[in-house]
């Protein structure tokens, strides 16, 4: 074999690496945690390990832990950070409005984020971020005239029936999309399916079906979050009344 064939590598010895001047951001834990809801975002919470998430960030995973303990508490720390998009109403709206307003906007920020929405049904993580959303409902509900234990009761029903509603969307969604089916897709079989049920047995079903699939639009969550307000005014005016 000839020198020609393979000639020697002079830039092993003669060439020196050029010097790092880009300006690196220095890790950080809302960096982290910014990063984590990212691959939460695109590849689900399956997708989300501290390799996964070293990769996103460039860096080593034993980088990681200088800023969280491990995954459990990166899970909780992004939960959080989710709460951070919650927009809250301006002053002046009356609590219905307020607390209305609340659950709509929490209900927009789970279904952008559909991965962290199942976190968040799933993990208590109560953080800065869920505390300032807390503190406001709850001191909305004490200014309208509940009593603590009514506020308290009030903003938990409300803040678990936004989640779960959200939950029993984004669930079945998932699972739909991973049979392969768009969601036209399943509700164009499904209504092949119900209109050839026997009208004896499901006559109801027969006219009805069509709208309980509508369980992914925003119209049904309105309503439930009306009622919901209604029978929560009935009982602040009887307690006042009282």
């Amino acid at each position: 074999m000839s020198p020609a064939e393979h000639p020697p590598f002079l830039g092993a010895w003669t060439d020196t690496p050029e010097p790092d001047t880009s300006p690196r951001e220095p890790l950080t834990r809302p960096r982290i945690v910014a990063a984590a809801m990212k691959v939460l975002d695109r590849h689900g919470i399956d997708g989300l390990s501290m390799r996964t998430l070293a990769e996103e960030l460039h860096t080593a995973a034993t980088s990681l832990y200088r800023h969280v303990h491990n995954k459990g508490e990166l899970l909780d720390l992004t939960v959080d950070a989710l709460m951070a998009e919650v927009q809250l109403p301006p002053d002046g709206l009356e609590w219905r409005a307020s607390i209305r307003a609340v659950s709509m906007n929490l209900r927009a920020v789970l279904m952008s984020h559909r991965n962290a929405a199942v976190l968040r049904g799933t993990r208590l993580a109560i953080g800065p971020n869920t505390l300032r959303v807390m503190e406001y409902v709850c001191s909305r509900l004490l200014a309208a005239g509940f009593s603590e234990d009514d506020a308290g009761a009030a903003g938990a029903t409300v803040f678990n029936y936004t989640i779960g509603c959200v939950l029993g969307e984004v669930l079945p969604a998932a699972e739909i999309e991973a049979s392969g089916y768009t969601w036209e897709q399943f509700e164009a079989e499904m209504r092949t399916r119900v209109a050839a049920l026997p009208m004896d047995r499901y006559p109801v079903m027969r006219r009805m079906f069509p709208m309980l699939l509508g369980h992914h639009h925003s119209a049904p969550f309105e309503y439930g979050l009306d009622a919901l307000l209604d029978g929560l005014e009935l009982r602040r005016a009887a307690a006042a009344g009282g």
